[in-house]
C-alpha cells in the first residue's frame, strides 16, 4: 500500500521507539483503516514535486464533483478526464499501427483515439491519437488542463472558488 502523508510529525521516546503522525484523506484513510497491528515495513520517501501530486490529486477530486453533475455517479470520471486532456489540446503523439496495438497503447498512454485509419501496405491501419497522462505534463500543460476542468465544473454550475484556490496555490 502506498500512502501520501502530509505534514509528516516525528517524535522519538526515550525509551527507543518512534510514534509517527500524519494527515491523509480519500482512498488512504479507506486502506489504512484495514491495516491490522502487526509487523510492516515503512518506506518513507519525500516526493519529488509535492505541487504536481497535490495538484492531481484535487484535479481528480474535481473530475469527480464534474461525473456526479452530469452522469449521477463517478463511474465515468475517466472518460471526462480523457475528454479534458483532449480540450486542453495538451501534448500528443500520433501513431500508425495495425488495429490490435490499442491494447498496448492504452498501457503506455492515459489516452488512446483512433482518429482515422487507412491501408498502408496492403493492410489496414488505424491512426492513434495518444495523449500522456497529467504526472508526465509540465507546468504549462497541467495548467491548461486545470483551466478546461474549471471551465467544465463552472458549466455545470459547481462553484468553483475553492478548487481555483487549492489547484493554483504556489503558481
Amino acid at each position: 500500500m502506498k500512502v501520501f502523508a502530509e505534514k509528516l510529525r516525528i517524535a522519538i521516546h526515550q525509551l527507543g521507539t518512534v510514534a509517527m503522525m500524519f494527515e491523509c484523506s480519500g482512498n488512504a484513510l479507506e486502506a489504512l483503516e484495514k491495516v491490522k497491528e502487526g509487523d510492516y515495513i515503512i518506506s518513507i520517501t519525500k516526493p519529488t514535486n509535492k505541487r504536481s501530486l497535490q495538484q492531481n490529486r484535487y484535479l481528480w477530486e474535481l473530475i469527480g464533483h464534474i461525473c456526479t453533475e452530469e452522469n449521477g455517479s463517478r463511474a465515468d470520471d475517466v472518460e471526462i478526464y480523457c475528454q479534458l486532456v483532449e480540450q486542453a489540446g495538451v501534448k500528443c503523439e500520433y501513431l500508425l499501427a495495425l488495429p490490435q496495438a490499442e491494447e498496448r497503447l492504452r498501457r503506455v498512454f492515459r489516452v488512446v483515439k483512433i482518429v482515422d485509419d487507412r491501408e498502408y501496405n496492403g493492410q489496414m491501419m488505424y491512426v492513434f491519437k495518444c495523449f500522456y497522462g497529467s504526472s508526465k505534463m509540465d507546468t504549462k500543460e497541467m495548467s491548461m488542463l486545470i483551466d478546461k476542468t474549471i471551465e467544465r465544473a463552472e458549466a455545470d454550475g459547481i462553484d468553483t472558488n475553492v478548487w481555483r484556490r487549492l489547484l493554483y496555490e504556489n503558481d
